[in-house]
């Protein structure tokens, strides 16, 4: 009997610290859900397993042109520029997306990580800082206007210019923050130099310059990857904001509500030969495969434009949810 239980023992020994050892790797696999850094990259802190298919998206992309070709000749859109990345090692997927268009409030997500760089390197108590909102005579009506738009003449910190700026798209508080960078910095030009450093078009002027939708798409994926600050909690904090943009169109009316997206919309319309531009660009929150959606048009209605990315964002997630392993 005793010998019995010697040959026995090391196998319960063994089969002990297999149990410890599977639930020490189910425990970091939880933990990774208790970090508080839900808009990261999750393969920065622990690893996951494959959750869609990751073949290519041809079939999807002449669906896609088939589609794009009817709208034109419905004259709905006269120009469309797509760009997709699966952000957990996938495929990605193009159309026309080296085109360039007019940023406009695309440009404000910059300016927030211009602010946000400043506050680590040189200044951590400037989101305290208040400022009075000034009239700069260039309050342009927004086609898509704001539902709260800071007040001429009142006091806001920077962390309220910024969040209303990004939620509402607030271009009063974007012109604030704006004028704010001369006096912060008179000797350079720090968003300028974030530009430069995300390795996208570098404006000359921060109005007319042009953009393409795969080179600003890749501020989304340097933000996810956590690869332009190095630093988790503030990628993690932009990106939280970029997720209650005040906005329900677009990017959003194509995927299920339950479903988050950390993006920012831009509008612009040339009065002299009233061309409309109107452009989406996230990351899609798809449960533990989040994917980068960006999305790029011109046209004659910002109604029809509107409908054609809420269209383009609906194909995208059908076809990703139906891969999904």
């Amino acid at each position: 009997m005793k010998n019995s239980l010697k040959i026995i023992a090391p196998y319960f020994v063994l089969l002990i610290i297999g149990f410890i050892f599977g639930n020490l790797i189910s425990g970091s696999e939880d933990s990774c859900d208790k970090t508080g850094l839900r808009y990261v990259n999750p393969d920065l802190i622990c690893g996951n397993k494959m959750i869609v298919k990751k073949s290519s998206y041809n079939q999807l992309k002449n669906k896609l042109l088939t589609y794009i070709e009817d709208k034109k000749q419905e004259e709905k859109i006269t120009n469309i520029s797509i760009y997709f990345r699966d952000l957990q090692n996938g495929p990605t997927l193009g159309i026309n997306e080296h085109e360039l268009f007019s940023p406009a409030s695309l440009l404000k997500v910059p300016l927030l990580m211009t602010y946000e760089n400043l506050k680590i390197d040189k200044h951590p108590g400037l989101f305290d800082i208040k400022l009075v909102v000034k009239d700069f005579g260039n309050d342009a009506v927004q086609a898509i206007p704001p539902r709260y738009q800071v007040e001429f003449g009142k006091e806001y910190s920077i962390r309220e210019l910024l969040d209303s700026m990004i939620k509402h798209s607030d271009n009063r508080a974007y012109a604030s923050l704006l004028d704010y960078l001369i006096e912060l910095s008179p000797e350079t030009d720090p968003l300028k130099d974030t530009f430069i450093d995300l390795g996208i078009i570098d404006p000359k002027d921060y109005l007319d310059n042009t953009i393409s939708v795969k080179s600003y798409g890749s501020i989304f994926v340097q933000l996810f990857h956590s690869s332009f600050f190095n630093n988790n909690s503030v990628s993690n904090e932009v990106l939280d904001l970029l997720t209650k943009i005040d906005w329900e169109e677009g990017l959003n009316k194509g995927v299920p509500a339950n479903i988050e997206i950390a993006h920012k919309f831009g509008e612009r319309t040339d009065p002299q030969k009233n061309i409309k531009q109107l452009h989406d660009c996230g990351i899609v929150y798809y449960p533990k495969n989040p994917y980068l959606l960006c999305v790029m048009t011109r046209g004659n209605d910002f109604y029809e434009l509107s409908s054609v990315i809420a269209d383009v964002s609906k194909m995208f997630y059908e076809e990703f949810n139906s891969r999904k392993i």
